[in-house]
């Protein structure tokens, strides 16, 4: 039986036995806009998806610039006077405000701008960084210590040298591993921590046979705005070397101090800037920082928040933030 062909063939008039099947003009436009709204789709789903990935990156990024900065600093506040039984003499021009000792902190408070923290404490916690002894009396001319063992101590090194009731602070200019000594002569960088009148502050006749030498860690924290796009959590070692960025794109570092000032051990009440005789009384430490993204958001308003004493912004900059606000204990205050 011979089947019938549903569609047949519609001869053209120019070209005879050529099939006109086929799409219409209409149906072509048809597609072409089903296909444009689906492309239109797709490339908004992948525009708010990639913002959305690059957004949750910059902030993933900015907190881990915060945790790191707060991880460092709070160990270093807590560990503050650690071994120093009185303060530390250090010559004139090296601590702010005139200051010529140090116990464990000092701050340097500011209603304008980013506040800063110098920190002191021994490094003699393990095997790698012992202290030593004096094994002879040391007049106070004089630029080198005779000691019981000189491992661990090199070039450049802070020191602290204590009898219990007196302690300076001084540079290592040379280890002298045969004659088992260490020097501090007179001169260096910029900072100058060895006199050639002997350590300022040091006791009457000079350091005696016993009194220890140990490393110090005496550090400073502050914020470097030089790029001010990019303002960087600094580290300080306050030797001769040049401070290195700790974390990136801190803006704000604001730190008040809690005091007893009865002696009951318990927090009274804070200050932005304790004086000298209110030092002995800080038992907390108040942290905080802020954070913000390496670049700006296109839409996002948003300004710098208050910390502190110091005022917020009041200019919308396009920069999304994290800020943290820690207390932590001194472990070490006191005179």
């Amino acid at each position: 039986m011979k089947r019938t062909n549903p569609f047949p063939k519609r001869s053209s008039r120019f070209f005879p036995g050529l099939s006109q099947g086929g799409f219409t003009l209409l149906e072509v436009m048809a597609a072409l806009v089903i296909l444009v709204i689906a492309m239109t789709a797709a490339y908004a789903t992948f525009q708010f998806q990639h913002t959305s990935f690059t957004v949750q990156n910059r902030v993933t990024e900015t907190q881990q610039n915060l945790r790191s900065a707060v991880e460092i600093i709070s160990r270093d506040i807590r560990l503050a006077g650690y071994g120093i039984p009185s303060p530390v003499s250090i010559p004139a021009g090296i601590l702010p405000g005139g200051s010529v000792a140090i116990r464990n902190l000092q701050s340097v408070n500011s209603t304008t701008g980013p506040d800063e923290i110098y920190l002191m404490y021994l490094y003699d916690m393990d095997s790698n960084m012992p202290p030593t002894n004096i094994t002879k009396n040391m007049p106070n001319p004089s630029s080198e210590f005779d000691v019981a063992a000189v491992a661990g101590f090199s070039i450049g090194d802070l020191c602290i040298v204590t009898d219990g009731s007196f302690a300076n602070l001084f540079e290592i200019t040379e280890v002298q591993t045969g004659s088992v000594k260490l020097q501090h002569n007179p001169g260096g960088g910029a900072r100058v921590y060895n006199l050639p009148t002997g350590p300022a502050g040091a006791p009457p006749g000079g350091y005696t046979l016993g009194s220890t030498i140990a490393k110090a860690r005496f550090a400073r924290y502050f914020i470097d705005r030089t790029d001010p796009a990019h303002p960087t959590l600094m580290l300080d070692r306050m030797n001769n070397a040049a401070p290195q960025p700790l974390s990136d794109d801190i803006e704000d570092l604001q730190i008040q101090y809690g005091l007893d000032t009865d002696g009951d051990f318990a927090v009274d009440t804070w200050t932005n800037a304790p004086t000298a005789a209110q030092g002995p009384q800080i038992k907390q430490v108040r942290l905080m920082l802020s954070a913000r993204t390496r670049m700006t958001e296109k839409g996002w308003n948003e300004v710098r928040p208050a910390l502190g004493d110091r005022a917020g912004g009041t200019t919308a900059d396009g920069y999304r933030r994290r800020t943290i606000d820690v207390a932590i204990d001194l472990r070490n205050p006191g005179a």
